[in-house]
């Protein structure tokens, strides 16, 4: 039986947009994008933070300011504000990670001139000795520009209390995940995975108050119910997981999703900023330390050496790679994670997909047969 914390925050999951003219009454709304925006910055500035993650409804504006063959999270990013939800974001603050969402800055910033508007360049190579420097000088330009569009000093003291207000969200969603993987009847995959996407969207301390209900109700649930139990473990790999409909065809076949190296999941509740020392610096060594993210490295062999690390950690018995169509980093790190799990012998099923004409059906039965002649389960 879920409580009504669970059933609000899967709500605000599945419509982020329905509380945009309510958060709008509250703060200035600054619109971010994947990937490490600090957001913790933003909340400190008094503003609230809102990932851009897309839409599913057709392309009808974007198609004239990207090609066709462009990534179709940038495309769906663009369209979303462009067609659909523009008025509501006071600003924007754009992290450019490849070449597409370099140009993606540069449509951007031309459509809305009259938003308040920055690009965070975070470092790619985040082993070379300048990355932590060049990541702590952005958060230090970042920390100056939002506190003169705001008109107010960001203090230490602002940052401190963010950082706190962060790391207890991600603690939260991190026990909530070992509970989930322990007793996967407990807490579908879509649920769970749909937790952690309202907080994109959600006041943090409003989140952290829904969380802490959430996990009070896990923690008394849990020792009453089987464990794993009909259930396969397996690992999720990608950037999004969108539409999140592939959650539930996950579900269907009784997959357990274990760990993950998705952006919108571990990469960003793993790994919490350092409470001392010099703020940029704390959310530089954040930075430094997130697990891979496909076009941020600081090797590139960690692109296969992650994953089979998080598989045989977690006991997992496949892997499921979500490929986002025309995304060029994946397209240039796809040869190389399957010619790595083919010598290891790991089972892996790519699963390509698009927001806007990802057919499910046959993404249903690509699936289905997988299990049944890969993994033998009927």
């Amino acid at each position: 039986m879920r409580i009504g914390a669970l059933t609000k925050l899967l709500e605000v999951a599945n419509a982020p947009y329905d509380r945009l003219a309510d958060l709008k009454k509250k703060k200035r709304i600054i619109g971010s994008t994947l990937a490490d925006v600090p957001e913790e910055l933003i909340y400190a500035a008094g503003l609230h933070p809102f990932l851009i993650l897309g839409t599913n409804n057709p392309i009808r504006y974007s198609a004239a300011l990207l090609p066709d063959n462009s990534c179709s999270l940038a495309r769906s990013n663009l369209e979303l504000v462009v067609g659909y939800q523009g008025d509501f974001f006071d600003g924007f603050i754009l992290s450019q990670v490849c070449d597409t969402t370099q140009h993606l800055c540069d449509i951007w910033k031309r459509k809305f001139p009259t938003h308040y508007f920055e690009n965070f360049l975070a470092p790619r190579q985040v082993a070379r000795p300048s990355a932590r420097d060049w990541y702590a000088q952005e958060c230090r330009r970042l920390r100056k520009e939002l506190g003169k569009y705001t008109g107010k000093e960001i203090t230490d003291d602002d940052l401190w209390r963010s950082f706190r207000i962060y790391n207890e969200n991600r603690a939260l969603l991190r026990r909530l995940y070992d509970i989930k993987r322990e007793v996967p009847v407990l807490m579908t995959n879509r649920e769970f995975f749909d937790l952690v996407k309202a907080t994109f969207f959600m006041d943090k301390e409003e989140h952290n108050r829904l969380l802490r209900e959430v996990l009070d109700w896990a923690e008394q649930q849990k020792g009453h119910l089987q464990g794993q139990e009909g259930y396969f473990k397996l690992i999720i790999a990608g950037i999004v997981v969108e539409p999140p409909n592939i959650y539930d065809l996950i579900d269907e076949v009784k997959g357990n999703i274990v760990g993950d190296n998705l952006c919108s999941a571990s990469r960003y509740i793993y790994h919490d900023v350092p409470l001392e020392g010099d703020p940029a610096e704390a959310l530089a060594e954040r930075h430094v330390r997130k697990p891979h993210f496909s076009p941020i490295n600081s090797d590139v062999e960690r692109i296969y050496k992650d994953l089979l690390e998080l598989y045989r950690e977690k006991g997992a018995e496949t892997i499921f790679y979500i490929h986002i169509k025309y995304c060029e980093s994946q397209d240039y790190d796809l040869p190389d994670i399957k010619m790595r799990m083919r010598q290891e012998g790991i089972p892996l099923l790519e699963l390509e997909t698009e927001y806007q004409t990802t057919h499910l059906a046959q993404m249903k039965t690509r699936l289905q047969a997988f299990c049944e002649s890969v993994l033998g389960r009927m």
